[in-house]
């Protein structure tokens, strides 16, 4: 692991307090070659760099590319997966893609968070459910793997299963290679919190939530591997679809039907000690 850069560039999703007090600032060149120099006397022979930052893709293509030929000079048998954000790859066009593949740069791993445009527009994530078609679709025609973050709990009490639905409906015409569930804390300093405090949002309760899992994963008709062992998630799991999905649901079933009001307060005591997302 090595820093692209400082903050996400993004920087005003609704739920998110990850880079408060972080302005995002690209890493100088000479300061990434001096890490690379220090990598390659510990890890030499390193297969994989995980470019961290919000979303190092963000930076424009020739400076990506002067990243990637520091990689081959110090790491030369690394690839590198970094995260980015939709508008990120939205202003680079196929062929640049295609480019930084060639370098590099051949898995991204991206916050979509959701699907719906309702909840996009309401969390601020700057894209809506066709540009997250139109620019993974884009990924996939330069043949660049990618995962996608999927945050449960977005929507208000009572909405999520909709919201879900509506998600997957873009998700399943795309082929990403893993999907990172996850559950979204309500936590300090962000504007979600504000929202939950003043009574403008209320927050889904925990078995609301895992029925959005149950939902995500009963939906989910294409090849890929839900991981959601986060700490967010109130039941962790890795599931291989499709060919997992029946055991899997079974599992999700048996916690619902054994799901108790102890448990939702024991849980949403839980959550609600977490101050990062």
């Amino acid at each position: 692991m090595y820093r692209d850069n400082r903050g996400c560039s993004h920087d005003q999703c609704t739920f998110c307090n990850f880079y408060k007090g972080y302005p995002f600032r690209a890493a100088p060149l000479s300061q990434i070659e001096e890490d690379l120099k220090e990598a390659s006397k510990i890890r030499p022979n390193a297969k994989i760099i995980w470019a961290s930052g919000g979303n190092p893709y963000t930076l424009n293509t020739n400076k990506l590319l002067q990243i990637a030929e520091l990689f081959k000079k110090y790491l030369p048998k690394a690839t590198t997966t970094t995260y980015a954000h939709i508008k990120d790859i939205k202003k680079k066009s196929l062929e640049e893609i295609k480019q930084l593949k060639e370098a590099g740069f051949v898995e991204l791993v991206i916050g979509v968070e959701s699907a719906d445009d309702e909840v996009l527009k309401a969390v601020n994530k700057g894209y809506t459910a066709a540009d997250v078609l139109e620019q993974c679709t884009k990924l996939e025609a330069a043949g660049v793997e990618y995962g996608l973050i999927y945050l449960s709990g977005l929507s208000e009490a009572g909405k999520n299963l909709q919201s879900v639905r509506t998600s997957l409906k873009t998700i399943n015409k795309l082929s990403p290679i893993r999907i990172y569930y996850t559950t979204v804390a309500v936590v300090p300093d962000t504007k979600m919190y504000e929202d939950v405090r003043s009574g403008k949002f209320k927050e889904a309760g925990e078995l609301e939530r895992i029925e959005e899992m149950r939902e995500f994963v009963a939906g989910t008709k294409i090849e890929t591997e839900i991981y959601a062992l986060t700490s967010t998630n109130a039941v962790p799991l890795v599931a291989n679809m499709p060919e997992d999905r029946d055991a899997v649901l079974a599992y999700l079933d048996e916690v619902i039907a054994n799901f108790t009001e102890f448990d939702e307060i024991k849980l949403a005591k839980s959550r609600a000690k977490m101050t990062r997302v």
